[in-house]
């Protein structure tokens, strides 16, 4: 990388620089003839490396790796945020407890029994077009790489303030760097904080542009794919799915809510509809997290912020990164639960579970159209007999 430098003119006869020598290296002797400005700092420059190599990288600056999330829990005192892994557990435990406790009560039985916890919508008929698993699988694509960039942009400041002032070791609510030292001369470089390459991208500590580059020019391909989505959502009259239609879906979604901590699991016919939890999240994802995740991106931008005071004298940039990073959070647990992690707590091993019985129909007659001479064909070591 170079370092910027006043975008000058060359002399006569000279190849285009953005500098120009001088007497001694170091110095800024100006040389002024026909109208041309010259800085000596031609010594000092080096020609930019088409790849990137992590000795010279940002100056080169040291591997300081991030560490785990930490909440602020007091003025002075913070929580490792990796003790929620066991702490959830726990609350799992317990919460499975209150709701087979909760699950063998007759008036329980009674509520579930009249809140089943599934309305099929009118209006609209079984099954789930093709592009919606195709926008489906864009969308998780796409992804990918937003929430990569996006905690590689977070650690290039690895603070998150809801306040104004926004002060290192001071006004932050959640950090992935140890404190700011006493050091009159620390800068914004100096905190940044490197992640695997396996987790940011690109994964190198300050390197906030290629960063963006990735991740608003990903944005763009997902909001080109949200706005097709939402297009034939209603065009298609597929919203039906995921709207809610009446104010049953809240009884509803506690009677899901309890049969799943009771580990009786409710009746699972998405192929038809939704239960009433799933149709919540589905709600809260498509019409609030996203637009939010939206909105929130734009308030950060610095420029808009100047132009729209109205707004950015009540929602700071920081703020907006905060509830921009909490979307993020959001999504993460979304995509971990709505991908259907073969979880099956009740019914015996582990094993995957098909979106339907049409479903796993459907797959048996794929295989059953399998051309009988090529069943015969296979050799025996390959499965035939």
């Amino acid at each position: 990388m170079t370092d910027q430098a006043p975008d000058v003119q060359s002399f006569p006869g000279e190849r285009r620089s953005a500098v120009m020598p001088v007497d001694s290296p170091g110095t800024a002797t100006a040389a002024r003839g026909d109208g041309e400005l010259a800085f000596g700092y031609r010594a000092e420059l080096r020609l930019a490396e088409n790849i990137v190599n992590p000795e010279t990288w940002a100056g080169g600056i040291e591997d300081k790796r991030a560490i785990a999330p930490r909440l602020r829990v007091g003025r002075d005192r913070w929580l490792n945020l990796l003790w929620l892994i066991p702490i959830g557990f726990a609350l799992l435990v317990a919460a499975v407890a209150v709701g087979k406790g909760l699950h063998n009560m007759p008036a329980v039985q009674a509520f579930i029994q009249r809140y089943p916890g599934t309305h099929v919508p009118s209006g609209v008929g079984p099954g789930i077009p093709a592009w919606v698993g195709w926008s489906h699988f864009f969308n998780l694509f796409l992804m990918m790489f937003i929430i990569r960039s996006g905690i590689q942009i977070l650690c290039d400041h690895p603070r998150l303030y809801f306040s104004r002032n926004a002060t290192p070791g001071k006004d932050e609510w959640l950090c992935v760097a140890k404190p700011v030292p006493d050091d009159p001369l620390w800068t914004a470089k100096d905190d940044s904080v490197a992640l695997p390459r396996q987790l940011g991208l690109p994964g190198i500590r300050h390197s906030i542009g290629l960063a963006r580059w990735w991740h608003l020019g990903i944005d763009v391909l997902w909001l080109l794919n949200g706005a097709v989505f939402y297009v034939l959502l209603f065009a298609t009259g597929q919203w039906r799915h995921i709207v809610p239609t009446s104010w049953d879906v809240f009884p509803n979604a506690a009677s899901v809510a309890i049969q799943y901590l009771s580990l009786s699991w409710p009746v699972d016919n998405t192929w038809v509809a939704y239960n009433a939890l799933q149709l919540l999240a589905y709600f809260t994802t498509v019409f609030i997290a996203a637009p939010l995740a939206l909105i929130t991106g734009l308030g950060m931008s610095p420029a808009l912020s100047m132009r729209f005071t109205v707004i950015s004298k009540r929602f700071s940039i920081q703020a907006a990164r905060s509830l921009h990073f909490l979307v993020l959070v959001y999504f993460l647990f979304f995509i971990l639960r709505m991908s259907r992690v073969p979880w099956n707590f009740g019914g015996g091993p582990v094993s995957i579970r098909l979106r339907s019985p049409r479903h796993c129909a459907r797959w048996v007659r794929q295989v059953r159209r399998i051309p009988a001479r090529v069943r015969r064909a296979a050799p025996v070591g390959a499965g035939g007999r």
